[in-house]
């Protein structure tokens, strides 16, 4: 399989007519500066691939671009990671493997206009897959509006992700007249667990970034997020904890550690463990389900 595509590649003014592929004339298409090189995209794309759930999948679905196909992350277990992206919104999109790893052949078979690769997991087969269709590489930034509103760039879909931008700030300010004065008194902490072992919320996160919006009180390390042990735990005690639970344990793996149970929030009943799959996501689905969470859990001013 491998040689297969080494010689598409070698190959490549001949790939559309063996592998009968849709032709793109360029007074059909326009040309994109990226990371890697200049690519003439489709004008209005049909079958985009999305070889990233959080960054690329969702960005497209929230400008009115459903893929074609998606690459999604395989977490333990053997359970799927769409990363934000609810069964209904993927529904019909084919699995093209994991992003780390995604299957050529899958791809070549979806016959795709455009493939949207991340620039962490996709350089180093951009020349594959610019030989099966239009790929352009897109550059990883945790910054969510950024990184949603670059891709509705590229696609020329800025109305869009405005509209979808100004309905998240509207559910911003929903939450914040929700919690009125505890806005300013609540202490929020929200801490991992994952291949068993605790790490702290970087600032540029996700949650991180929505908690800012809001204007809550949260603590987070400088920049990246740092592993500590559960002796450390205490540092992270506050009002409301969160414990994004991305080893899937059972809630008394956490609720009947002494050293978690002593904590003020689970002493308060004020501790929550989340999903996974939606407190790791990075595009407006997960950030909006994210939300659906912090309207449930955090407290309303009476």
């Amino acid at each position: 399989m491998v040689l297969f595509f080494v010689l598409i590649v070698a190959c490549n003014n001949r790939v559309d007519q063996k592998l009968d592929l849709p032709l793109v004339s360029t007074s059909e298409c326009r040309v994109v500066q990226h990371k890697l090189d200049k690519t003439c995209i489709p004008i209005e794309p049909q079958r985009v691939i999305a070889l990233d759930p959080r960054y690329l999948a969702d960005p497209l679905i929230n400008i009115g671009i459903k893929p074609i196909g998606i690459a999604i992350y395989n977490e333990k277990g053997g359970k799927i990671s769409t990363s934000g992206l609810s069964v209904g919104e993927v529904e019909g999109i084919e699995n093209v493997g994991d992003p780390n790893s995604p299957s050529l052949e899958k791809i070549v078979m979806l016959k795709p206009d455009l493939i949207l690769g991340l620039d962490i997991f996709h350089e180093k087969i951009y020349k594959l897959l610019s030989a099966i269709a239009p790929t352009v590489i897109v550059n990883y930034d945790d910054y969510f509006k950024k990184s949603f509103q670059h891709i509705a760039q590229l696609l020329e879909r800025e109305k869009n992700a405005e509209e979808a931008l100004t309905q998240y700030q509207n559910r911003i300010k929903r939450l914040q007249s929700r919690l009125g004065e505890k806005l300013n008194k609540v202490n929020i902490a929200t801490i991992f667990y994952y291949h068993g072992t605790f790490s702290s919320m970087a600032d540029q996160s996700t949650c991180a970034q929505i908690f800012t919006d809001i204007g809550l009180r949260h603590k987070t390390t400088a920049s990246t997020s740092d592993i500590f042990s559960i002796e450390e735990i205490h540092k992270y005690d506050a009002d409301i904890l969160f414990i994004v639970n991305a080893d899937y344990k059972s809630s008394s793996f956490y609720l009947e550690n002494p050293l978690i149970s002593s904590l003020k929030a689970v002493q308060n009943g004020q501790v929550y463990i989340v999903d996974p799959d939606i407190w790791t996501g990075n595009g407006l689905s997960g950030v909006n389900k994210i939300l659906d969470d912090l309207f449930k859990y955090l407290p309303v001013d009476k």
